[in-house]
C-alpha cells in the first residue's frame, strides 16, 4: 500500500472509548476513565495532536520538580558524577513519565535510548549521560536527520563507541558500523570497505577529554583524503570544513530507502506489534519519506491511520518492566513516585534505564514474560497496592486515593472487580477469572462495618483487587 490509509469513522466502526483506550496506551503508558472520555470527546485526530503536538518546555512538571528539592535536584548539562549522580537521574526520569501531561515525548525519549544505545558503565558521567537523555526529549519528535546529526556529535555516544579516541593514524570503526548497521539501515545492507571509510570520515569528531560535554572536531586528527562510501564519493577537506564530510555521511544515509524502511519498522514494533506486517511498515517507510524524515508526521500518519486500531493489535504489545510500572503508578494516582524505590526493583525485572544489556538494547515482546520477572512483578504490583491511602498530596511517602477507585454502585463484588477491570485493563476480564476474584473477595474481605470503618473495609476491597489485577496476564499487555 502507497500509504496507511486515514481513519474515518462510521457507525459500524466509530471513534469510540476502545479506540481512545488504545491511543492512550501505545502513544502514553494509559488512561484513566476521565481521560478515555476526554479522548473520545476530541475525535480522533485531536486526540491524536493531544499526544503529539506538546509544549517546548513542561512548565508545571518542572515546578513541581524543584518544589520537591534534592531528592529530584537538576543536574547540569555537564555536572555531577558517579554511580550516585545517574542514579538521581533515573529517578527523575520515572518521576517525570508518571507526571507528565506530554507521555509520548518520554515514551519517544525511551525508544531512541534504546535505538542510539550508551551505558552508564561505560560513559560513567552523569552529566554526558543527561546531555544525551536531553537531547532525546528535545528532538525525539523532531526530523530523524536531525536527531542522527545530534548524536553524531554527542559525547555520551563518543565515549561509549569510542569515537572521541578516532585519529587519522588509526580510525576506530565502532560507530561506523553501529552507525550503518544499529542507527540508519540494519544488517545486510553495507560492505566493510563503507565501514571503513566511514571510519575515516568521522576522524577528529572528539570531546576535550573523556569527561567533558561539548563536542570538539580537531581538524589535524581529521583524514583529509576522499573517500567513498555506499558508492558515493566524498570529496575530502581540510580544517574547520572537514566536518561537513559527517554530515554529508548522515545525509547519504538517512536518504536512503533502506533508511525508511529501518526506522518505520523500528517505529511499528514500539507502536503497532512486536512483529509489524511487511506492508504496514512499506506504507509508515512511505510516510516517513513524505515527511522528511520528522517522527511527529510519519506517527501523526500512524495514529490517525485505519491500520492502527485494527481489532488484531489491540493488547498483543507486552509491556517493558519500565512501562509495566509507569502505567501502573498513572492509573493508580501514585505522588511522590520518587519515594517509591522503583529503581532497583525495575533493575530487578531486567530493565536499567541508562544501561541496556548491549549496543542492541533491550529484547521486546515475550523476552518480558520470563519467570523470574513475573515474580519480580508479583512484589511490585503487592507494593503499588500497599501505599498510603491519601486524599491529598503529601510530602516525602508514596500516597495515592484509594477511596477514588470505590464507588457506592460497587459494594456487589463483581461490580468492584468490572469497574476495577476498566479502570486498569480497559476491559472486562473473562468470566471465569472475574468470578475467582470476587469470590476472593467475598470470602476473605466481605464489607460488615459501618462509618469510617466501612470506609477502610471498602479500601482494602480495592487493595486486594489492584493487586490481582496488576498481576494479571491482560495487564502486562498494551
Amino acid at each position: 500500500m502507497a500509504s496507511l490509509a486515514p481513519f474515518r469513522a462510521t457507525p459500524e466502526r466509530p471513534w469510540d472509548r476502545d479506540c481512545a483506550a488504545h491511543l492512550a496506551r501505545r502513544a502514553g503508558f494509559g488512561a484513566t476513565p476521565t481521560e478515555i472520555d476526554r479522548l473520545v470527546d476530541l475525535g480522533c485526530e485531536a486526540a491524536v495532536a493531544s499526544f503529539l503536538d506538546w509544549p517546548e518546555t513542561e512548565t508545571g512538571l518542572d515546578r513541581r520538580q524543584a518544589e520537591l528539592g534534592t531528592a529530584l535536584a537538576e543536574l547540569g548539562a555537564t555536572e555531577g558524577s558517579d554511580t550516585e549522580g545517574v542514579s538521581r537521574l533515573r529517578m527523575q526520569w520515572l518521576w517525570r513519565m508518571v507526571g507528565t501531561a506530554h507521555p509520548l515525548r518520554e515514551k519517544l525519549a525511551m525508544l531512541w535510548h534504546d535505538h542510539f544505545v550508551t551505558a552508564e558503565s561505560k560513559v560513567i558521567r552523569a552529566g554526558l549521560v543527561r546531555q544525551q537523555y536531553d537531547t532525546f526529549q528535545r528532538l525525539g519528535a523532531a526530523s530523524f536527520r536531525e536527531l542522527a546529526g545530534a548524536i553524531s556529535r554527542d559525547p555520551a555516544m563518543l565515549v561509549y563507541l569510542d569515537n572521541r579516541v578516532s585519529k587519522k593514524k588509526h580510525p576506530n570503526e565502532n560507530w561506523a558500523r553501529e552507525l550503518l548497521e544499529l542507527f540508519t539501515l540494519g544488517v545486510n545492507r553495507y560492505q566493510q570497505r563503507d565501514v571503513a571509510e566511514i571510519a575515516r570520515v568521522f576522524t577528529g569528531w572528539t570531546t576535550p577529554d573523556r569527561n567533558s560535554g561539548p563536542f570538539q572536531f580537531d581538524s589535524a586528527d581529521h583524514d583529509t583524503n576522499d573517500k567513498l562510501v555506499l558508492g558515493q564519493a566524498i570529496s575530502g577537506r581540510k580544517g574547520a570544513a572537514g566536518e561537513e564530510e559527517g554530515d554529508e555521511v548522515i545525509d547519504l544515509l538517512v536518504s536512503r530507502e533502506e533508511c525508511a524502511q529501518f526506522i518505520a519498522k523500528k517505529l511499528a514494533i514500539w507502536f503497532v506489534a512486536h512483529q509489524p506486517p511487511a506492508e504496514l511498515v512499506d506504507g509508515l517507510a512511505g510516510d516517513f519519506a513524505r515527511a522528511k524524515t520528522s517522527i511527529r508526521e510519519t506517527l501523526r500518519a500512524l495514529f490517525t491511520s485505519e491500520a492502527f486500531y485494527a481489532p488484531e493489535f489491540r493488547f498483543q504489545m507486552h509491556k517493558s518492566p519500565v512501562e509495566w510500572a509507569v502505567s501502573a503508578a498513572r492509573l493508580l494516582g501514585v505522588r511522590n513516585i520518587h519515594t517509591f524505590g522503583l529503581e532497583p526493583r525495575l533493575a530487578r525485572m531486567g530493565m536499567r534505564l541508562f544501561e541496556p544489556p548491549s549496543v542492541a538494547g533491550w529484547e521486546c515482546g515475550r523476552a518480558w514474560t520470563q519467570s523470574s520477572q513475573l515474580a519480580e512483578r508479583y512484589e511490585l504490583a503487592l507494593a503499588f497496592s500497599a501505599v498510603s491511602h491519601s486524599k491529598r498530596a503529601v510530602f516525602g511517602a508514596p500516597a495515592a486515593d484509594f477511596q477514588l477507585l470505590h464507588s457506592e454502585a460497587a459494594e456487589d463484588s463483581a461490580a468492584l472487580v468490572n469497574r476495577l477491570s476498566a479502570h486498569l485493563l480497559h476491559r472486562e476480564l473473562q468470566p471465569a477469572a472475574r468470578a475467582v476474584v470476587a469470590s476472593h473477595l467475598d470470602e476473605a474481605l466481605p464489607v460488615t462495618a459501618s462509618g469510617a470503618s466501612r470506609d477502610h473495609e471498602r479500601r482494602e476491597r480495592v487493595r486486594a483487587v489492584v493487586h490481582m489485577l496488576l498481576c494479571s496476564p491482560e495487564f502486562a499487555l498494551a
